[in-house]
């Protein structure tokens, strides 16, 4: 987002997204220091297993207030055999990503993130247009062959479907919603390795369908 507040430093906008460069086996540019990066790798490592049921139920709450409770949650069903990791503090200033995996194939996987913003950042437009928003949600540079499939909006949401491909990594296929609840930025993932995308794309809808925030 050119010459918008939200971006006025370059650090914070690579720390929105880097969880989806590490994802990518991407490297992080250099404002991202071997520390940030290190804070990120144990959540996207080995994810602790679960019970084989026909799905379940995720709710994340977050968004503390002066009292220490929480005022947002977020809800999203994936199925029962996948795994889970959940980091409160990744880095500085409150971020929290939760990744749930696919056991069968890691690269099929959901992740939300949750980034604190300044109170003064009420909308979607705060943070510039559809197209805007797309250019920092997407990785790009001169290895990075990314496409876009399709890219709208919807109350309150901006959605961008598009794959990736970087070089000796398999292409990937991702869609992320981006939106915005209680001064946090919420962007929520799915991806699959493209050449598994057709038979793992109605699952991933559902999973994207199914994701919801609410205002506790």
């Amino acid at each position: 987002l050119r010459g918008g507040k939200m971006w006025s430093s370059t650090a914070r906008r690579w720390m929105l997204v880097l969880p989806l460069w590490v994802a990518l086996g991407l490297q992080a540019p250099r404002c991202v220091t071997p520390r940030r990066l290190a804070l990120w790798l144990p959540v996207l490592g080995p994810l602790a297993a679960r019970a084989a049921s026909e799905s379940t139920t995720v709710k994340i709450d977050f968004a503390a207030d002066v009292t220490g409770s929480m005022t947002s949650a977020a809800t999203f069903r994936v199925p029962g055999s996948w795994e889970a990791s959940d980091s409160r503090s990744v880095s500085s200033g409150g971020r929290r990503l939760v990744v749930y995996a696919d056991p069968a194939s890691a690269d099929t996987n959901v992740f939300l993130l949750v980034t604190p913003v300044r109170g003064d950042y009420t909308s979607l437009g705060s943070f510039g247009t559809l197209d805007a928003v797309q250019d920092t949600i997407i990785p790009s540079g001169p290895d990075i062959d990314a496409t876009i499939v399709k890219a709208f909006s919807s109350p309150g949401r901006y959605h961008y479907e598009y794959t990736i491909q970087v070089p000796d990594q398999p292409k990937r296929h991702l869609n992320t919603v981006f939106t915005l609840i209680n001064d946090n930025i919420i962007t929520f993932t799915t991806q699959a390795k493209e050449q598994d995308y057709t038979a793992v794309a109605a699952n991933l809808k559902t999973i994207e369908d199914s994701f919801t925030l609410t205002k506790l």
